[in-house]
């Protein structure tokens, strides 16, 4: 199965229920070809992106949802919400966070990923 950024981003959208703003959008599409090519320079030797299907979309998707979330939030580590008399605001989503989708697009993929996991190594002996 082929792919394409847009079948990326159309699959982010999905995850998070399509209710991203006009900005958030925009930096989603900008990012969903950087996921993948993240997660495909890190694929084991002789496992190809195009033949994970699915698989690969949903954790490219999470992975693209992810950096999305860590932009719009750039300037506000440490800081979740603010009150100025009758103003309050809030930053990032509740239940969702960028670490854990981050982690469960790496999970999603973990078998075909090089370094990850358990792995056993002779001892001469």
């Amino acid at each position: 199965m082929s792919y394409t950024n847009d079948d990326i981003k159309a699959r982010a959208e999905l995850l998070c229920g399509g209710s991203l703003s006009e900005d958030s959008e925009k930096i989603l599409g900008a990012v969903c070809a950087a996921a993948a090519e993240e997660l495909k320079a890190r694929l084991r030797r002789g496992v190809e992106a195009d033949k994970l299907g699915e698989l690969f979309v949903t954790a490219s998707g999470m992975l693209a949802l992810s950096l999305c979330m860590e932009l719009e939030n750039c300037g506000t580590e440490g800081m979740s919400s603010f009150r100025a008399g009758e103003l309050s605001v809030s930053f990032g989503r509740a239940g969702m966070s960028a670490d854990a989708l981050r982690n469960a697009a790496e999970a999603l993929l973990s078998v075909y990923l090089e370094g990850e996991g358990f792995g056993f190594m002779g001892v001469p002996g």
